[in-house]
């Protein structure tokens, strides 16, 4: 797929510089190539790019399968304004043998086993990502699952973490996770799942409990409930940058970044109701609670090193002011470098949306939908989580309440 957009030089710029494409990166060493140019110019008028998704593989016959594929999408390839693309600037490849055994025993169902790697660059020929990943999935005689998936994320450079800046290191991963779910024959299944994750090369931790039900107290109605509990820390956190020209090695900015835990409570809820072969009703509501509170503010030691300097113990000092909720950081201390502020980025967020949809088939192939959709939110300036607090907070938001209508009619003969 090739991709070309136009605008005046401001439009461009912009886009180049967006958090698709962080074309400003100092240590940018891409130059022009032609129609697929990838050098940060301010003067021109179009932004041109290309994008490539490829797979091959064995997916029947005999227990081996295999699979390769390979994602690419050049600095300029640029889609946003027909669909949603998140990230440009990078070669994809991935690869993984599996096993399959589908023919019942008196241990199984069925057994389907992998393991592979991936790798990832970008165009200036930094490995930005490594990793080899497992999975083992069990069906037993009673029909229950039994999923298992580990994955080693190895250290790797990373042109993103600093939101236009240098290249920094990233910290590698481990992560593991165990689901089970029962008889999904059954009138009533239950599914557990639990992940566990730990940073290699630095602090960062991952707790993720999702358990689940799904009932059919009738043969018209179906309910699920998909409640989640996440508790998450990560040591390199961006929060902010500040211009100073004596961080000369970061080409005259500072990029601030912290320690921070989160945690998470949502539940989903759907509800799938037949009235009548013509009449349905479809409900959804996600109550969700999350919580942010950071510390130890610090700065890479330098670019493409893994190593932070935290002020105030390593670097510099800071200071809190609570009248104004910010802090206060002198990076060098008698140094030359001048001091700078930033706002307290802890918070809590907590907020509930619901859809409904009444479909009626007024006649054959005739449809009228109505859609209703509410949301509410909170938000407040403090890390803490406070469950019960967060919960009631939801309800002083101010609701939006949309309604939709949609009417068709078939024409036939």
């Amino acid at each position: 797929m090739v991709s070309s957009v136009s605008g005046s030089p401001e439009a461009i710029a912009l886009t180049q510089r967006s958090s698709t494409h962080y074309f400003q990166r100092p240590d940018r060493s891409a130059t022009g190539e032609g129609l697929f140019d990838t050098r940060y110019d301010t003067t021109a008028t179009s932004l041109q790019g290309y994008g490539l998704y490829t797979r091959v593989g064995k997916d029947a016959g005999g227990v081996l399968r295999w699979e390769a594929m390979a994602n690419i999408r050049s600095p300029g390839f640029e889609v946003n304004d027909l669909s949603f693309l998140s990230r440009s600037d990078f070669k994809w490849f991935n690869g993984n043998i599996a096993g399959s055994w589908t023919v019942p025993t008196r241990w199984y169902r069925s057994i389907f086993a992998s393991f592979g790697g991936a790798t990832e660059y970008n165009y200036d020929g930094d490995r930005t990502w490594s990793q080899l990943q497992g999975f083992y999935g069990h069906e037993f005689q009673n029909y229950w699952n039994l999923r298992v998936i580990g994955i080693h994320n190895f250290i790797s450079h990373d042109h993103r973490l600093t939101r236009g800046g240098p290249v920094v290191k990233r910290a590698g991963y481990d992560f593991g996770s165990v689901g089970i779910s029962t008889d999904a024959r059954s009138p009533a299944v239950f599914d557990v799942a639990v992940e566990l994750g730990r940073g290699v090369g630095d602090d960062t931790r991952t707790f993720r409990l999702s358990p689940g039900m799904a009932l059919k107290p009738a043969s018209n109605i179906f309910i699920q409930l998909s409640p989640s509990y996440n508790r998450d820390e990560d040591a390199a956190q961006y929060v902010t940058a500040v211009d100073d020209p004596t961080a000369a090695a970061f080409s005259g900015n500072r990029y601030v970044f912290g320690y921070i835990k989160t945690r998470t409570v949502s539940l989903d809820t759907r509800v799938n109701w037949t009235f009548t072969p013509d009449l349905t009703l479809q409900l959804f509501a996600q109550p969700f609670i999350a919580s942010g509170q950071y510390a130890s503010f610090r700065e890479f030691a330098a670019p493409r090193s893994i190593s932070k300097l935290v002020y105030g113990a390593d670097l510099g000092t800071i200071s809190y002011d609570r009248a104004t909720s910010s802090y206060r950081v002198d990076p060098d201390g008698p140094g030359p470098a001048a001091p700078f502020t930033f706002g307290n980025p802890d918070f809590t967020t907590a907020s509930l949306r619901g859809t409904a949809v009444l479909r009626w088939e007024y006649r054959p192939g005739s449809t009228f939908y109505l859609v209703w959709t509410h949301e509410r939110s909170d938000f407040d300036p403090v890390g803490s989580f406070d469950f019960a607090g967060a919960g009631r907070a939801i309800f002083r938001g101010r609701p939006t309440n949309v309604f939709q209508f949609k009417a068709t009619y078939w024409l036939g003969r």
